[in-house]
């Protein structure tokens, strides 16, 4: 059996429920933001593995806006920038998706603790 470290591509719905948590994230650690600010910093805090782009970012941030996650503001200057906000409705939806999270990084840690334990030498 070979070992292979690299990183699988992570199924389109499962990566849709991370942009909306990295985006509203971004927002509540931050403060308002651009859609290329929010995208920048998704890149950083995924260590590049979510090539964050126009096409997913802008997308996820419409949905986000329809559900009442996050407002926009008007376009302002010369390009039409768009500033987001999170909501107090949308600090909801991500307070749930992180304790949603939690619980299935818990059971995964418990079970690598019982593979350590499990293989620890005699």
């Amino acid at each position: 059996m070979t070992q292979n470290s690299e990183l699988k591509p992570v199924p389109s719905e499962l990566r849709m429920l991370l942009y909306s948590f990295f985006v509203l994230y971004s927002l509540l650690a931050e403060g308002p933001l651009s859609g290329y600010e929010i995208a920048q910093l998704i890149k950083e805090r995924s260590y590049g593995y979510f090539k964050a782009t126009f096409g997913n970012v802008y997308p996820n941030l419409h949905e986000l806006k329809e559900r009442g996650d996050v407002i926009a503001s008007e376009p302002t200057g010369g390009r039409e920038k768009v500033i987001y906000t999170i909501t107090d409705q949308g600090k909801g939806v991500l307070r749930a998706q992180a304790l949603e999270q939690r619980k299935k990084v818990e059971r995964i840690l418990k079970l690598i603790d019982e593979v350590i334990v499990l293989t620890e030498a005699d």
